[in-house]
């Protein structure tokens, strides 16, 4: 009623204030606009405001605290309700919960107070401490403690009358607990809404109409009413008795007592019986009405101890039950009439436990029941005993194969499964001249968990042609479920092998085990035609049975209706069926009464087809590329499917044109429409008339692979290698991306022959169906066998050709460059992993975790001055401050080297925050501090509270009557325990040790550190604290500190020479590009100096980087002192004779080693011979003339025509006697 008050009473002020300065009378239009009930409450009010606050009084309850945190911490989510209405209603609940800000101690206290009154056991004392609208922890204590007192009291006056639970005794005081239990659904006094139904409590209605007129009523036992709205007064009886206790006697004999607990559902108190003689779990249909559960129609009976003795089921339902604070959601329990308690909990509750253990208080030892073999087997269901074996080829002829060792362990796995199919009839001793072998593997869905399989590929699989029975077309199933509203899906438990075969087949699924022959009785796992024999078997089920709207494929059966009332007939004439046909299901992975599911690759709702995301999540998840060989792969991968993308050629033209990583914007645009036009060619109609390919690749790292018809793409599929995954051999990852692909298509590709592609020629031959291959590899033999029960053909294709897969491979285990790492280390005062790591993710900055460990761990700088010696553990507590500057600490650092007068550091931290100050200061005095101190508060405020040592400068008398004077408390350490003040003494080491380091890569001497001083505490407040696990400037300011770091500019693009794009060219044969000096740079222009002195600004997509000039063999090279010639007499330096020829050498060196080191990235084959050039025209040899770099750099720059045509000029200048001087001038 609050919320409808709020929205009348927010509605009628609306009203008035949109009538302005025409507004009527508040009060008269009050009356006029509220109910004649409503009325009687205001009928006295004179004016408008007592009116109202009259109405707030009736219709606004005030909050009670201790109730609202209670219902805050016991709500669960319902089944049915979604992740978004959890949310909301846990928000609605917190409104009225008073939540303030409180200090530790205080939020402690009301954090134990609340788990102690959600933790009791008894509902009554829970109850009236709930009834308190403020409640400390010692009260609440008191009350219960009095309450729980005066129950054991009662207790032992009531527990002598107690008679002998009779049916009689049990029906009263059932009928009491339930009236206790549900009264408090009673209709509230003053409301806007019509009357209520005298029978039903519902809105007024006709009585015919009424659900209400039929049912008897649990509380006098009359028909025609509920009992929420019973006038009739309870048996008296009840008033003797406590609600627990009465919960107790009522619902369960006095002989189970020791085997009941309480649980709740829907914050309601039940008594549960903890059965292990039952296998399911069960609901009184009484309790199920009074909870207003929904109820799934069932037509099952229960067997008794006795045979003879059996219990229809009326239905079932799904709960979530809480049992000793624990929450099990989704519980299954079948409704029964007259349980003798609330709720039985048979095994399959109990299996979610190790054990259950109930105290029955005797003498002997504990009993303890070993797990056997169950008794319960799976039954053999009563349909036509298909012919599995029909379609065997006239050369069939007997085949042994070979017996196989196993180890110990697989020995007793085998045994112990061979046990249990003996046991459930599912195989029997065989003389059979066929012998397949058994194969021990692992479960794809569990990979601690194993299987045993059969391997028939090397026995009457060879000689089987395939049946052509079909499996159901996907897309006309899907699209006549879309046609429903409801649906349940339904699974069988072990399907192949509850379906019988012919006597005369049996002979054929021979198998050796453990040195003794068996036999199936039923379908087995692994032979060619099992499929079809299964889909025909379901098909004919179905038919016979006369089942409407019911959709069977393979072992997954589903059933629609096209409202509710239809899907639950529907869904009831399944059950009957498969109860009289003996087919067992599994509870575990059915599904029903839902408005959408999800089922063979696509999502469906009423009208709604949408197709599984897992289908396209590794497209939209590829990453752009970052250097020009992963472009290289990307771009194939488009052409790959180019004919199936729109306009490909004009849309790829940027992405081929980036020459730059990260890519521009026009790049990254045209990569992801690319990739969504891709997206789309795959989301069309799968047409199962085309046969599908599945291309398959492997890197060290990940998996993946494509599914395609006539070259479009269906879906992709990549997965990462995880453990032990990522040290298998290279033959073993190519065999498990065609094993995980088909497993993940299973439903697209069975039944249906479909071809493999693969880069590894061994793969492709030992997956070959065709070939009787001797395979020793238990991994890969595993993995064929699996794949024995598909039509499919390999096939080897070069990884060149492998374009699609390969790039999904490469493009998620590419490694980043870490070049540009080292510098940011530097420029960040060299920090250790954990804040090197922060600083990069929160900067989104392309490096891995290794390759920070691998920048710290090779810095020579933090070798010397961060060693890592050992340090034991020393626990200690640490007072903790609440919020920013309520506690400092504060110490000197000193004695220091110095250029100045300042040889000391007062350093400052903030203690909630690690958040550092640090003053240079001339001295230790106490005016000093004080003058630093004036400095701090002027800035940030007064503190609660100063902590520091025992030094002179804060012992005095001056400092102290300073701080007093401001209200700031002050405490100090103890003599010789600098650990006192730890805090301020660790962060001197970390200020100091940043400050050398900024000092070390600025080649400065220590007695410099003011001037590195700031970057260093910038450095500090930036990066991660890991006792906080957070920055100290976001702890102290709340938002992110600005660094200069984190703009992403190329490491090159800093003040010097670079390369300018050349935008006027006179001929093709011009330089591209001219070099510069860059002066300024900002994150979108530069500007820039040419060569005659003139300055620009440009734009940064015209710049390139200019390689240093210093770069041998692809690696920098060690500075070297400078030895430039002294200058002339008018003040320039002389020029040298052979500065002509002394760059292109260098540049030729650069040229070269940068062949070297992109031949060695590609991993390309070249010759070591060198080329010389021919000795024509009578030069004896182009050495005879010209030696050294300067054939090499003509030879690169214009080839060995060009060459060739300089030594032909040269010899003309010879022979008119034009070259003067030596040999050495000439060159």
């Amino acid at each position: 009623m609050a919320k409808e008050w709020k929205h009348w009473h927010k509605t009628f002020t609306n009203f008035l204030a949109e009538c302005g300065s025409r507004a009527p009378d508040k009060y008269r239009t009050l009356i006029n606009y509220v109910s004649h009930n409503v009325y009687e409450y205001i009928e006295d009010c004179t004016d408008y405001d007592s009116a109202l606050e009259v109405l707030n009084q009736l219709f606004i309850r005030k909050p009670n605290e201790i109730s609202a945190r209670h219902l805050l911490a016991t709500r669960r989510q319902k089944p049915g309700e979604t992740l978004v209405e959890f949310i909301q209603e846990l928000r609605r609940l917190s409104k009225d919960c008073n939540l303030k800000s409180v200090t530790a101690e205080q939020y402690r206290e009301e954090l134990i107070r609340d788990s102690f009154i959600n933790g009791l056991l008894s509902p009554l004392i829970r109850q009236r401490l709930l009834e308190n609208s403020t409640l400390d922890l010692k009260s609440a204590f008191d009350q219960a403690s009095a309450l729980d007192l005066a129950q054991k009291n009662a207790e032992t006056y009531t527990m002598p009358t107690i008679p002998t639970p009779t049916a009689a005794a049990v029906s009263v005081t059932e009928q009491t607990s339930k009236a206790a239990a549900f009264n408090d659904d009673a209709p509230l006094a003053g409301t806007f809404t019509s009357k209520k139904c005298y029978f039903c409590g519902n809105s007024i209605h006709n009585r015919r109409n009424c659900p209400a007129r039929n049912c008897v009523c649990d509380s006098c036992g009359k028909r025609g009413h509920y009992a929420k709205v019973c006038r009739s007064k309870a048996p008296t009886v009840a008033s003797i008795f406590s609600p627990s206790l009465c919960a107790i006697v009522a619902s369960c004999p006095e002989s189970l007592k020791q085997a009941s607990v309480m649980v709740s559902i829907g914050n309601k108190p039940l008594t549960a019986l903890v059965d292990s003689g039952s296998s399911d779990s069960y609901i009184s249909e009484s309790m199920a009405k009074h909870l207003d559960l929904h109820f799934h129609p069932s037509t099952q009976d229960v067997s008794m101890a006795l045979s003879s003795l059996k219990s229809h089921v009326v239905g079932h339902c799904y709960v979530d039950i809480v049992l000793n604070e624990h929450m099990y959601p989704s519980c299954r329990l079948g409704i029964l009439k007259d349980l003798c308690s609330d709720i039985i909990l048979g095994q399959d509750f109990q299996k979610e436990h190790k054990s259950v253990i109930i105290e029955y208080g005797g003498s002997k030892p504990e009993l303890m029941i070993p797990k056997s073999t169950p008794v319960c087997a799976l039954s053999a269901a009563s349909v036509e005993e298909p012919s599995l074996f029909a379609n065997l080829r006239p050369d069939c002829k007997p085949i042994a194969s070979k017996s196989r060792r196993f180890s110990k362990e697989d020995h007793d796995f085998i045994q112990q499964e061979v046990n249990q199919l003996l046991s459930e009839g599912i195989i029997e001793p065989s003389n059979s001249p066929w012998r397949a072998q058994v194969v021990v593997v692992k479960d794809p869905l569990n990979r601690h968990k194993k299987r045993l399989c059969i391997d028939y590929s090397q026995t009457v699989n060879q000689y089987t042609e395939l049946d052509a029975y079909p499996l159901p077309r996907i897309d006309d199933m899907i699209n006549n479920l879309a046609s429903y509203k409801f649906f349940s899906t339904f699974d069988l438990k072990s399907a192949y092998h509850q379906v019988p075969i012919k006597e005369a087949d049996q002979k054929y699924t021979a198998f050796e085990a453990n040195g003794r022959l068996y036999q199936f009785q039923r379908v087995p796992f692994g032979v060619t035609n099992g499929v079809a024999v299964f889909q025909r078997a379901m098909d004919k089920f179905v038919d016979e049975e006369g089942l409407k709207d019911t959709f069977p494929y393979l072992d997954n059966i589903t059933v629609a209706g096209r409202d509710q009332e239809e899907h639950d007939e529907n869904v009831q004439k399944f059950h009957d069926a498969i109860s009289r046909r003996n087919l067992t299901l599994n509870e575990t992975k059915s599904v029903e009464s839902k408005s959408s599911i999800n089922l063979l690759g696509y999502g469906i709702e009423h009208g709604v087809i949408t197709p599984d995301p897992e289908r396209l999540r590794p497209l939209q998840e590829f990453p752009p590329p970052e250097n020009a060989r992963t472009l290289q792969r990307v771009v194939g991968m488009f052409a790959y499917y180019a004919k199936w993308i729109p306009h490909f050629s004009d849309k790829i033209k940027p992405l081929m044109k980036a020459v730059t990583f990260p890519l521009d914007s026009d790049a990254l645009a045209a990569f992801n429409t690319l990739k969504k036009e891709l997206g789309n060619a795959a989301l069309q109609h799968v047409d199962e008339s085309l046969p599908f390919v599945v291309e398959c690749d492997a890197s060290e790292v990940a998996l993946s692979a494509t599914l395609n018809q006539a070259g479009r793409p269906v879906a992709f599929m990549t997965r990462m290698l995880h453990g032990s995954e990522l040290h298998y051999p290279a033959v073993e990852k190519e065999a498990m991306a065609i094993v995980e692909a088909v497993r993940k298509w299973q439903h697209f590709l069975a039944r249906r022959h479909f071809t493999l592609k693969t880069d590894q020629r061994s793969v492709a031959f030992m997956f070959d169906s065709r070939k009787r291959t001797k395979i020793k590899n238990n991994k890969i033999q595993a993995w064929r066998l699996e794949l024995g029960s598909f039509s499919y053909t390999v096939e080897y294709r070069p990884g060149k050709d492998n374009v699609a897969p390969d790039s999904f491979t490469r493009a998620f285990s590419a490694s980043m460059s870490s070049n540009n790492l080292e510098e940011i280390h530097i420029g960040l005062c060299h920090p250790g992993v954990t804040r090197m790591l922060h600083f990069v993710k929160s900067k989104n900055l392309p490096y891995s975790t290794e390759e920070v460990k691998k920048v710290c761990s090779a810095c020579r700088s933090c070798a010397e001055l961060k060693p890592q010696f050992y340090r034991p553990q020393q626990p200690g507590n640490l007072i903790k401050a609440t919020q920013p500057m309520e506690r400092l600490s504060i110490d000197f650092k000193g004695p220091l080297p110095t250029a100045t007068r300042n040889a000391y550091i007062l350093t400052v931290v903030d203690e909630y925050s690690r958040f550092p100050f640090a003053f240079p200061c001339p001295n230790m005095q106490s005016s000093t501090v004080i003058m630093c101190l004036n400095q701090l508060f002027s800035l940030c405020g007064m503190p609660n509270y100063i902590h520091s040592d025992l030094g002179t400068s804060f012992l005095s008398r001056e400092l102290k009557d300073y701080l007093t004077k401001r209200g700031i408390a002050t405490s100090r350490t103890t003599p010789y325990h600098p650990i006192g003040n730890g805090q301020v003494e660790r962060y001197n080491g970390i200020i100091w040790k940043a400050v050398r380091l900024a000092l070390r890569s600025a080649n400065l001497p220590d007695s410099r550190w003011e001037l590195v001083l700031a970057d260093a505490i910038h450095s500090i407040r930036s990066l991660l604290c890991t006792s906080t696990n957070a920055t100290p400037h976001e702890r102290f300011f709340n938002f992110h500190r600005r660094s200069s770091y984190g703009v992403s500019l190329p490491s090159w693009m800093q003040p010097g020479p670079v390369l300018l794009r050349r935008f006027v060219r006179t001929s093709k044969n011009d330089p591209l590009v001219d070099e510069v000096e860059l002066t300024d740079v900002n994150p979108t222009y530069a500007r820039v100096r040419y060569a005659d002195g003139r300055e620009s600004s440009v734009s940064l997509r015209d710049l390139a980087a200019c390689p240093p000039s210093s770069i041998q063999n692809g690696t920098p090279l060690e500075p070297q002192p400078s030895q430039e010639p002294l200058p002339t007499s008018d003040g320039f330096p002389p020029t040298p004779n052979s500065t002509t020829l002394q760059v292109p050498e260098i540049q030729s060196q650069a040229d070269n080693a940068e062949h070297e080191l992109l031949t060695k990235e590609t991993g390309l084959r070249r010759s070591t011979r060198v080329s010389k050039p021919p000795a024509r025209y009578g030069f004896g040899g182009a050495g005879a003339i010209v030696e050294g770099p300067v054939i090499g750099v003509i030879v690169d720059y214009y080839g060995w025509s060009g060459a060739f045509y300089f030594m032909v000029f040269l010899s003309i200048l010879a022979s008119l006697s034009l070259l003067k001087g030596s040999q050495d001038d000439m060159t």
